[in-house]
């Protein structure tokens, strides 16, 4: 159980470390001073200023918001500034002072607050930067406010553009015209960890590129009756942190929030057949044994956030591992669960939107951040992590990695799975800890599930509605 427990620590630490964090070398590393967006007021004179400046023609200043620096923002801002003499790439950054091990959290919370606060009020006052990091930003407000530029009539409109060039389904907004507002620059995806070799001692079989949960049942009921290396075939949680019915419960309505929430038209359908059937169904996971609730089972729910980290999470799971996709519901399609990051948006009301649009083609073009959007980027990284050859993970505390080295067969997999990304997550959120708080009723046979299907709806329809 010790080692177990210095496992736990590491993976917590290193996934931490990759996807909030990584990006923070560049702060330290920059010759960008690292500049707070100030009090609302500070935001609208800056902004004003470079509104007026553009009006005037010529030479154009892109203001672009984002509250962690990150060294490829800077190197994207350089490159392009070079390319473009007659545009200049202002950086804005949301966090007071370079991030390290030692910085307060209570001073970076006190950053977010003081970031959104500042931006949306800017936003809002028809002012603001011209590019901006959503990342912690209310757009959903800003899309109902008419505050972002339509990025799908931009790409339609841009005979430069080709959606062939990107991982479609993450881009998304193909023949829509409402949107996207943002496009992100990169990707995670959500799937699961598996151990190939118990899993075929037991001689079950399935296909998880299409399976539902009714066939995940099936097999899951299989496996737990082989009596093999696992009691369970999945432990609710993520990674080695273990959670109970609540965690399992929000993380299968994360894959598949947009079933349930529209957020953008303030909606949703937690009374509805679809969810009271779905929390039956995961009872019924847990009644069977098939989810436990200790240790490990044969599959375990993982992130994936870029390609060091997928072999890196495979690594720590044992030789024998392998990724495999989460099941989907009938409604749903089958493929891979994925969550966009660097989401940037244009706003709707600045004087170079055009530059802007350009600015943001350019950094989706020559940036790889975790799993890059652009699919010439990613297959770059892939073949970059080949020729290193081996990959030494984060160093936590006392404890000392060790280097492993590449396994370009389980890497060669990994396009696929970007590939077959069709169901959009969502990870955050009042709606998703609403689930979490009032579900343990429904699983304690306190409530019936149609019961607490309505108590959710009124509580997730009183927060979108805020």
């Amino acid at each position: 159980m010790k080692k177990m427990g210095l496992i736990l620590l590491s993976v917590a630490l290193v996934v931490l470390t990759l996807a909030a964090c990584s990006s923070n070398k560049g702060a330290s590393e920059s010759d960008t001073a690292i500049k707070n967006l100030g009090n609302p007021t500070d935001g609208d004179e800056a902004s004003a200023t470079t509104n007026a400046a553009a009006d005037s023609g010529g030479h154009k200043t892109i203001v672009f918001s984002v509250f962690w620096p990150d060294e490829q923002y800077e190197q994207a801002a350089k490159a392009y500034e070079a390319a473009h003499p007659d545009v200049t790439i202002k950086l804005e950054y949301g966090l007071s002072e370079p991030y390290n091990n030692d910085s307060s959290r209570e001073q970076t919370d006190a950053d977010i607050e003081k970031f959104t606060t500042s931006t949306n009020a800017a936003m809002l006052s028809g002012k603001g930067p011209d590019l901006l990091d959503l990342r912690y930003l209310a757009a959903d407000d800003y899309e109902r406010h008419h505050l972002l530029e339509n990025l799908g009539t931009r790409m339609d409109g841009d005979k430069s553009f080709r959606r062939t060039d990107y991982f479609a389904n993450v881009l998304g907004g193909e023949g829509s015209a409402n949107g996207p507002f943002s496009l992100p620059l990169s990707f995670s995806l959500g799937g699961m960890v598996g151990d190939e070799a118990a899993i075929a001692a037991t001689g079950v079989t399935f296909d998880d590129r299409t399976w539902t949960w009714d066939d995940f049942m099936k097999a899951g009921r299989e496996l737990v009756a082989a009596k093999g290396k696992y009691n369970a075939a999945i432990v609710s949680g993520e990674g080695m942190l273990v959670g109970g019915s609540d965690y399992f419960v929000r993380s299968v309505v994360a894959d598949n929030y947009s079933r349930f929430v529209d957020e953008t038209n303030r909606k949703a359908s937690f009374d509805s057949a679809d969810f009271t059937g779905l929390l039956k169904q995961i009872k019924g996971m847990y009644d069977d044994g098939i989810v436990g609730s200790t240790e490990r089972g044969y599959f375990t729910n993982v992130s994936i956030l870029s390609p060091e980290d997928y072999l890196t999470t495979l690594n720590v799971f044992g030789d024998d591992t392998t990724f495999y996709v989460k099941p989907h519901a009938d409604e749903e399609a089958a493929g891979t669960s994925f969550e966009t990051r660097s989401d940037i948006g244009i706003n709707a009301n600045s004087k170079v939107k055009d530059a802007a649009w350009d600015f943001l083609k350019y950094m989706m073009d020559h940036t790889t951040i975790g799993l890059p959007i652009n699919k010439e980027r990613f297959a770059n990284a892939i073949q970059q992590l080949k020729e290193k050859g081996s990959i030494t993970p984060p160093t936590i505390g006392s404890q000392h990695s060790t280097p492993f080295k590449v396994d370009n067969a389980k890497l060669d997999l990994l396009e696929g799975f970007a590939e077959a990304a069709s169901r959009k997550k969502n990870r955050s959120g009042k709606v998703l800890d609403i689930i979490s708080a009032n579900t343990a009723a429904f699983f304690a046979g306190q409530k019936s599930a149609e019961d607490v299907g309505k108590l959710i709806q009124n509580k997730a329809m009183t927060v979108l509605n805020e």
